[in-house]
């Protein structure tokens, strides 16, 4: 179900809260047919899709990505569109559910949409990531980090604004070597992509870096580590752990290795941002997050601190973790694109975002190749879990990219 409605932003923050279902936030008239080729004009709409989870396990990474598309295009249309047209941003919820993403796409597509958004997670997302390379529709994932999203995995016009796991990855290994931690145990959640080449990633740039590699435990999202904590506890003991996760399961795993008694250093990538699993971990320390800008207002980069103030005036609160930057961005590069294409189909658009170089958008500065559809040598923010929530601690850029495990 979807519905659509017309959101200025005094009308946006009135709802603030209303998160759940599937929602369409648009400006402007019904979409027009000529639409697909032109440039637009005052009297038609143009209609952006969002395939994308308000609710399920990926809600917590999507959430503030979407909602900060909505503030981007209510912006962009006060500001008169792009090329005369406003923009209409139609969401339909996927409850994180994997069977209803190519359904979801298919009816964006046949209601016209010129782009479409999809979830921050490749396994989740390709379904509707398919179904717009089919119809020659620019697919952008606000923050997939698998370098697959592009050719790679076969998505020809398909783009991710988010931070690449082996620049992310790579930059967890030399924070921990700088920090002077010299012996490492990995956690790798083996549920996704992203996490199994994180501590991949990680464990191949440590060891390059002269540490040393004491073991790798794999579990799946939500299984207790409890045995794996107990085998740690028994063997040499860790100047570091790599808590290669997401979400609740990343909680919960870092909850049980502090209950069991293991006070080390722990470093995570995006996929512990934000706070909602700190509060079953009153007083946790010396836990690291290498991720996108920090929302909490201390970033190194004042735009993304006023961002961020704008985002908590609109929805009532904070956004829950650093995708929000990542989903103005993806908005702002489709204007970029459309005005380089003078079109909207899909490989005109795909074109002109393989020309982005060190592009300066809100997430950071921005480029794409041929072959390269996703950024690996952005700056990343290290936060630190302080006080029950997080803190910018500093801005890094990765000294070397592992573009694989293997390299």
């Amino acid at each position: 179900m979807r519905k659509t409605h017309l959101l200025p932003l005094a009308a946006l923050a009135a709802g603030a809260l209303a998160l759940t279902g599937c929602v369409s936030s648009a400006s402007g008239s019904d979409s027009d047919e000529s639409a697909s080729k032109s440039g637009g004009s005052s009297d038609e709409t143009i209609l952006i899709g969002a395939v994308m989870a308000e609710t399920g396990f990926m809600s917590p990474f999507d959430t503030p990505a979407l909602n900060a598309m909505k503030i981007a295009v209510d912006d962009l249309n006060a500001n008169g569109g792009i090329d005369g047209a406003q923009v209409e941003l139609s969401v339909i919820d996927t409850g994180s559910d994997f069977e209803q993403y190519a359904p979801a796409a298919q009816s964006l597509v046949d209601d016209g949409a010129k782009v479409l958004m999809v979830t921050c997670d490749y396994d989740t997302a390709v379904p509707a990531s398919q179904v717009a390379e089919q119809n020659n529709i620019l697919n952008i994932a606000p923050c997939v980090g698998d370098t697959i999203y592009g050719p790679e995995g076969g998505l020809n016009i398909g783009f991710s604004f988010g931070n690449a796991v082996p620049g992310e990855a790579s930059t967890m290994a030399e924070f921990a070597a700088d920090q002077g931690w010299k012996s490492a145990v990995f956690l790798k959640d083996d549920s996704i992509k992203y996490t199994q080449n994180q501590c991949e990633t990680a464990a191949k740039r440590f060891t390059e870096l002269g540490g040393t590699e004491i073991a790798t435990y794999t579990f799946k999202q939500g299984d207790s580590i409890k045995e794996t904590v107990s085998k740690i506890s028994s063997g040499e003991t860790p100047d570091v752990v790599f808590n290669c996760s997401y979400g609740e399961g990343g909680g919960k795993a870092a909850k049980e290795l502090r209950d069991g008694g293991i006070d080390t250093p722990v470093v995570s990538g995006f996929g512990m941002d934000g706070t909602f699993w700190l509060g079953a971990i009153p007083n946790l320390t010396d836990y690291y997050i290498v991720t996108y800008p920090s929302v909490w207002g201390d970033d190194s980069d004042e735009a993304v601190n006023k961002a961020s103030a704008k985002y908590e005036e609109v929805y009532g609160q904070r956004p829950e973790n650093g995708s929000m930057t990542t989903g103005a961005s993806a908005i702002e590069a489709i204007q970029l694109a459309h005005d380089e294409a003078g079109s909207w189909e899909g490989d005109a658009l795909a074109k002109a975002l393989t020309g982005f170089s060190e592009v300066p958008l809100l997430v950071g500065p921005t480029s794409f190749s041929d072959d390269l559809h996703v950024n690996v040598e952005r700056p990343q923010r290290v936060l630190e879990v302080k006080d029950g929530g997080l803190a910018w601690l500093e801005t890094r850029t990765p000294e070397k990219v592992l573009l694989s495990a293997g390299e």
